[in-house]
């Protein structure tokens, strides 16, 4: 099984996870815009099969009533969010160096997006 390995900013915090489970989304809410400064792309992976590690623990908050989210407690990175029936993680893909074996499949909350990206409307995952 080929595995896809991340880390954050300053490498304290590392994540594993199969490159075969996850489904590859951008979020263009206006929190995660707040958050990452531009719309998130993630990796919607079971969180059964995310493997943190590394010498930091990602710190986790509750971020709404829906949700959680984290980062690295040393350099700040971005790390993931997870829906609050914790059933799967958005890990954010900014931790991986290679190219993903995926390409986005699904956008949303498109009608938040900023106004200098237009979200391709010929997307078949596009969903407001």
């Amino acid at each position: 099984m080929s595995v896809l390995e991340g880390r954050c900013h300053c490498g304290g915090v590392t994540v594993r996870l199969p490159a075969e489970a996850f489904g590859l989304v951008a979020c263009h809410c206006g929190d995660c815009q707040r958050l990452h400064g531009n719309f998130f792309a993630m990796l919607a992976v079971p969180t059964d099969q995310v493997e943190w590690g590394g010498e930091l623990a990602p710190q986790w908050y509750a971020s709404s009533a829906q949700a959680r989210r984290s980062h690295c407690p040393r350099c700040g990175s971005r790390l993931a969010k997870q829906p609050a029936d914790g059933q799967r993680t958005l890990v954010s893909v900014g931790l991986f160096e290679r190219d993903l074996p995926r390409r986005i499949r699904k956008q949303v909350w498109t009608e938040s997006h900023p106004g200098w990206y237009d979200p391709p409307a010929d997307d078949p995952g596009t969903a407001p």
